[in-house]
């Protein structure tokens, strides 16, 4: 019951739209209440064979109807736009968490389930949401009607009804509760398949060059064969529910036949209240029908609606504080102050060990070390994606702590190895971040990116679409777009993560080219692997277990024959 409670708080910007479908609602119930009565009133003027009254009762039937189609039109018509709207207002609402949730999210989270969530179990409360406006609003107050309608015609005959209806809803409760347990392995199958969608259509080359399509194929089939089994398994239960509930009101209403006739034998009741309490019975039979299948649907969307608000409620572990303020324009000065860190809070093991080093303005140092020993761990705090387990990281001695993240991180520009572009042009990728930048702004940075020559080739030029990740260029032109971007954003502090890797050699000349303009006169952070890109730079901390156990320039790190030499000894005994 919370769950549905909380999703009518999405319902109450829309309570304008509420009030006319259900006055709308209202007046076709009216409608349906008033078929009963007037099918009597048609029986009665028959037996006093009354033509004139008969003709008039005929036209009140078709314009009764007519005005209900009329009703019936605005009261779905209200109630999907408020559906609709909240269906929006909700993904919107979700999507924006997920944005805000912090980056160890991401660690612990398939990204195919929480499309699935997004997309998946969302549209599923569509239905339900639906359901519960449109079917159970109206049809609860027509079955309200009709039963007070019967009662008023013989409550007697209204009783004999009446002992089948807590039968009925205690077969309805048990199906109820086989539909919801079920909806959960339906919506976590279905949550599967995408994820392998996701995961195998993503890495497409990679199953390609290993030649796994038919085992990606197989796999596949055998997660569909299995949603297959679970949704049959709930087809079961829905088509096994009608019919019995269907037998029940039939042996109801063959007992109030009966019962019906031996009232009329007795004079306790004419033929024509029979018929109008037959029509009535025959009219309410569509309200049990709708409100039982709309009862299951509603324990269907009880499970979307956990999975849903399951992740709507895992708060961010990286948050402003309530009085953090913006981050001013830096000069680009960087300190880490005795800095100690642990991704899982359980593992005693740190992966960073009292951190500690000064970045002037302006300065270019480069982070080396072994795979795993944290230098890309050292980047994150700076971004704060995490904050320290121990210790300071200050940005023109303002802890990061204490600002805002989206002030920090407007000033930090990021070059990653593995550079994947938006869906979208050119000239959009590169104003990523910069919406508001002009043409001549766009075209200056690919300028001095590199990248103007082979924008200027393709068809549509900066219109051209990049694809999807950026599919449609070369990994060197994504990495010159993803320069100008950088370039465009006109950053005080970049951090370039093996931004020239796997290039031919006249392409990362390029790029090193277009990477020395962006570097000058912005402290810049340098995540190298091949040494011999950092030879050039101010200064190297060399990273090992966690720890700086080597600090100083490329000659001096040479000098010392400590692991930075081992390291380039290895490199350069290879080519």
């Amino acid at each position: 019951m919370k769950l549905y409670i909380r999703l009518l708080k999405f319902v109450k910007p829309y309570l304008r739209q509420v009030v006319i479908a259900s006055l709308c609602t209202a007046l076709v119930t009216g409608c349906t209440l008033l078929v009963a009565p007037l099918a009597g009133y048609i029986f009665k003027v028959i037996e006093n064979k009354n033509i004139l009254w008969l003709n008039f009762a005929a036209l009140a039937m078709i314009g009764l109807y007519f005005f209900k189609g009329i009703f019936i039109y605005g009261q779905d018509y209200f109630f999907s736009f408020v559906v609709n709207r909240v269906i929006v207002d909700l993904r919107n609402k979700a999507y924006e968490h997920l944005q805000n949730l912090s980056l160890d999210f991401y660690n612990t989270w398939n990204t195919g389930e929480l499309v699935s969530r997004i997309m998946n179990d969302i549209q599923t409360l569509q239905i339900t949401l639906l359901t519960g406006l449109a079917t159970i609003i109206p049809q609860s107050l027509l079955l309200l009607g009709l039963m007070v309608y019967t009662f008023w015609l013989n409550w007697r005959l209204s009783l004999l009804t009446f002992i089948a209806l807590p039968l009925i809803i205690q077969v309805i409760r048990f199906f109820a509760r086989e539909i919801r347990l079920i909806s959960e392995g339906v919506q976590q199958k279905a949550a599967d398949i995408t994820s392998h969608l996701e995961e195998t259509l993503s890495q497409v080359k990679i199953v390609k060059s290993f030649a796994m399509e038919k085992t990606a194929v197989t796999e596949f089939k055998a997660e569909t064969e299995k949603s297959f089994d679970i949704n049959m398994r709930a087809v079961q239960i829905l088509t096994t529910q009608t019919p019995v509930i269907a037998m029940l009101q039939t042996i109801a209403v063959v007992a109030i036949v009966w019962y019906g006739g031996l009232e009329i034998i007795s004079g306790h009741l004419t033929l024509p209240q029979l018929i109008s309490f037959a029509a009535a019975l025959a009219i309410m039979t569509d309200p049990g029908n709708a409100l039982s299948k709309a009862y299951s649907i509603l324990q269907q969307g009880l499970a979307s609606a956990r999975r849903v608000f399951e992740i709507m409620d895992i708060p961010p572990t990286i948050n402003d504080l309530p009085d953090a303020s913006d981050l001013p324009r830096i000069a680009g000065e960087v300190i880490f102050d005795k800095v100690a860190f642990q991704y899982d809070k359980t593992d005693p093991n740190l992966t960073l060990r009292n951190i500690n080093f000064t970045v002037k303005p302006g300065e270019r140092v480069a982070l080396v070390g072994r795979t795993g020993s944290g230098k890309s761990t050292v980047m994150n705090l700076l971004l704060r994606f995490y904050d320290p387990t121990s210790g300071r990281v200050l940005v023109d001695g303002h802890n990061l702590r204490t600002i805002k993240q989206e002030s920090l991180r407007r000033q930090i520009a990021v070059v990653p190895q593995d550079i994947a572009l938006f869906r979208g042009s050119i000239k959009e990728n590169i104003a990523y971040g910069r919406a508001n930048a002009t043409d001549e702004e766009i075209i200056r940075a690919a300028n001095l990116a590199n990248a103007h020559g082979f924008i200027s080739s393709l068809p549509g030029q900066y219109e051209a679409e990049v694809g999807e990740r950026g599919n449609k260029l070369s990994g060197g032109e994504r990495q010159r777009i993803a320069i100008a971007r950088a370039i465009l954003r006109d950053p005080r502090i970049l951090i370039l993560d093996e931004a020239t890797s796997s290039l031919d050699t006249e392409t990362e000349v390029q790029i090193r080219e277009a990477l020395d303009r962006l570097m000058q006169k912005r402290t810049s952070f340098i995540i190298a692997h091949r040494l011999y890109t950092v030879e050039k730079v101010d200064r190297i901390l060399v990273i090992d277990d966690g720890r700086i156990v080597e600090s100083g320039s490329h000659a001096e790190l040479l000098a010392q024959g400590g692991l930075y030499r081992r390291l380039y000894e290895i490199q350069f005994s290879r080519t």
